[in-house]
């Protein structure tokens, strides 16, 4: 490159090219990747690389000062371990790179100029100011500069627009286009010694997040009435900067961010900047190449959060958690945040990450975490493999279908609506229905409003408990309510009065589902389903496969499984209990050790209809099938035969039941 060829032969520049060059470190925005494989080529020496190509188009009276703003601004990113340690000796802050960068460049440049140590010591504080980081008034010393006379207002705007130019179109073009305007008029505000905007708390986090829900802003509001949590979180926001906080604290919940600065505000005495950066490179891991936040470690530090209440923040009484806690460190005027789990904990991510794709194991692995940290199952559903479950939900869709025929008014519900196929489909197919879906899984929410937003897709998401409809709806305000595979995940999988597979959970379900419905309004079931009591023979085409049999016997939560040995391959017990291996063995080995955890049928079709009639009262059938799923007996086939107790051939049950329930009061 002609500009880099040109700065290379000139001795003042020596220094800081030296050290992009021979860096041992690789350091990094996540932003700035799709993928960790990435990192190896996304040196510090690579950005400013990029940066200066950019520079290189430009006409400029002012591009050598540009350059060198460029060659040393991430300098206190770079170094060899022995520099950090003199740079560290020397009491530069390396923490956040800016000031550590404009220290060293103040140290060693043969060439020291006011301007450019100014323009290092601000670089990049216009985008932290537009992403909610800062306020504006960080970028003072800029109207210094102008002030004092160092130079000339309209060549300052002119270096500032093409510098921050160069360093946020390296990072993404798009991001300069669309903020193109936004950072002339910050600019002339800067130069204009404009710095009265200052930003309330309910914006700040908005920007923090690249917009948040009004949920989420009615939540934030109830938060701040508290007027000591309002004056530390405002102490935060008006008086340090905050690095890395999107990349590191965007996919948790608004609360939990709250908490966390709450909890730094226990130790902001001295302190200018709060970094993320740790737990930003912590929190992420690879998944198919492709950049995702490390839901493992992600799911336990909400649950963290969740378990410690504002009032014991800020009396500074945090219970210790002997598998998680935080843990703040300060270099200067900056702290450090971030999260360590205990050893046992770390491993067992660790196992977990490297377990993945390791099928039975990887989910057993997973069921450990369960454990470990107490998680509801169903709130932390999909868990072990979000991306592949709901393109799995999403490519049965056309299975469901059939659950549009039955949908009534304007406001449609469903509930635990994976992947959101089925909301898609409602809403292709009914352009003025008004659509909602509810999860307690915060993994399923943040991938649909992910998929909302991408696909502009105009449904309503809720995280909530589907036990608890009315706490989010307004009695009479749906009129249709949709179950898909849903029911006997939450009989499975909800500890109910005190144990799990409790039928009392499904009343308690329709019940909260019923207060919400309107008159005529209806739910929808589509889920397992039981036969009436006959036995079954099952007969293993390969031998070895009865082994499978017996694992599930042993595994199985749902129920004690009964059988008689009849052969050497062939096993005799109840139809539904030959159902319920069935639906296991169907799936194959990378679903065993979930699939033992749910129990797929857990009423029969006249037991059903007799449970809906007597819990709720004023309700009737419209429609009541059962029937063999497609795929089942294909699937099967090769690996089985199914016989009556007389031998003769017989074909599986149904599978799978439609009930349309309807209110009418």
């Amino acid at each position: 490159m002609r500009l880099l060829d040109e700065l290379r032969n000139k001795n003042i520049y020596i220094y800081p090219i030296k050290q992009l060059v021979i860096t041992n470190e690789k350091n990094f925005n996540i932003d700035r990747i799709k993928s960790l494989k990435d990192l190896k080529t996304s040196s510090v020496y690579n950005s400013v690389l990029k940066c200066l190509e950019i520079l290189d188009t430009k006409e400029t009276k002012y591009k050598d000062l540009i350059a060198e703003v460029l060659l040393w601004m991430d300098v206190g990113k770079a170094g060899t371990k022995e520099d950090i340690k003199e740079w560290k000796k020397m009491g530069f802050n390396l923490f956040t790179h800016n000031l550590g960068s404009a220290e060293i460049y103040k140290k060693y440049s043969p060439n020291y100029n006011e301007l450019i140590y100014v323009l290092i010591k601000t670089h990049g504080l216009i985008g932290q100011y537009i992403k909610g980081e800062v306020n504006l008034n960080t970028n003072k010393e800029l109207y210094d500069l102008v002030k004092n006379g160092i130079i000339d207002k309209k060549d300052l705007r002119e270096i500032l627009l093409i510098l921050n130019e160069c360093i946020i179109t390296e990072v993404s073009p798009k991001i300069y286009e669309d903020d193109k305007e936004i950072i002339e008029e910050l600019v002339d505000k800067i130069l204009d010694g404009n710095f009265e905007e200052e930003l309330d708390i309910v914006k700040r986090i908005d920007m923090l997040n690249e917009g948040i829900s009004d949920d989420d802003k009615i939540i934030l509001n109830n938060i701040i009435k508290d007027e000591e949590i309002k004056r530390r979180i405002e102490s935060i926001f008006n008086n340090t900067q905050l690095w890395f906080y999107k990349s590191a604290l965007k996919s948790l919940g608004v609360s939990e961010q709250l908490k966390i600065l709450l909890i730094i505000s226990n130790y902001i005495d001295d302190i200018n900047e709060i970094t993320f950066s740790s737990l930003m490179k912590d929190i992420y891991l690879d998944y198919k190449n492709i950049k995702r936040i490390n839901i493992y470690k992600e799911r336990i530090i909400e649950k963290y959060l969740e378990e410690i209440t504002f009032e014991q923040i800020i009396n500074n009484q945090i219970k210790n958690n002997i598998n998680i806690t935080y843990y703040v460190k300060k270099e200067g005027t900056t702290l450090e945040f971030n999260f360590v789990f205990s050893k046992v904990a770390k491993k067992l991510i660790e196992f977990c990450e490297v377990a993945y794709g390791s099928n039975n194991l990887y989910n057993k692995s997973v069921l450990l975490l369960y454990d470990l940290f107490g998680f509801r199952k169903d709130n932390y559903d999909r868990f072990y493999n979000e991306i592949d479950y709901l393109e799995t939900m999403n490519s049965s869709i056309m299975h469901k279908s059939k659950l549009l025929d039955f949908i009534v008014g304007e406001n449609v519900l469903d509930v635990g609506p994976g992947g959101g196929a089925l909301m898609d489909l409602i809403l292709d197919t009914y352009k003025d229905k008004n659509v909602y879906g509810i999860d307690i899984s915060s993994n399923v929410i943040e991938e649909l409003n992910n998929k909302k937003i991408k696909e502009n897709r105009n449904y309503n998401l809720v995280k909530g408990n589907a036990l608890s409809l009315e706490d989010y709806f307004k009695k009479g305000s749906l009129d249709t309510i949709i179950y898909s595979s849903i029911i006997h995940e939450l009989f499975s999988y909800i500890e109910f009065e005190g144990k799990k597979f409790n039928h009392n959970v499904i009343k308690k379900a329709l019940l909260s589902a019923y207060n919400t419905l309107s008159n005529h309004g209806r739910i929808i079931i589509r889920d397992g389903i039981m036969s009436e009591n006959t036995p079954r023979i099952i007969e293993f085409k390969n031998k070895n496969d009865i082994n499978i049999f017996y694992r599930y016997v042993k595994e199985f939560k749902g129920r004690q499984i009964k059988y008689d040995q009849v052969s050497e391959n062939k096993i005799k017990l109840d139809i539904n209990d030959a159902m319920e291996f069935l639906y296991t063995f169907t799936w194959g080995e990378e679903s065993f050790a979930l699939e033992v955890q749910e129990q797929f049928g857990y009423y029969t079709p006249s037991e059903y209809e007799k449970m809906v009639l007597e819990t709720l009262k004023g309700s009737k059938i419209v429609y009541s099938k059962a029937f063999l799923q497609d795929g089942y007996q294909e699937h099967l086939d090769p690996k089985i035969s199914l016989y009556d107790e007389n031998y003769n051939t017989v074909e599986l049950p149904n599978s799978t039941y439609i009930l349309v329930i309807e209110k009418c009061e």
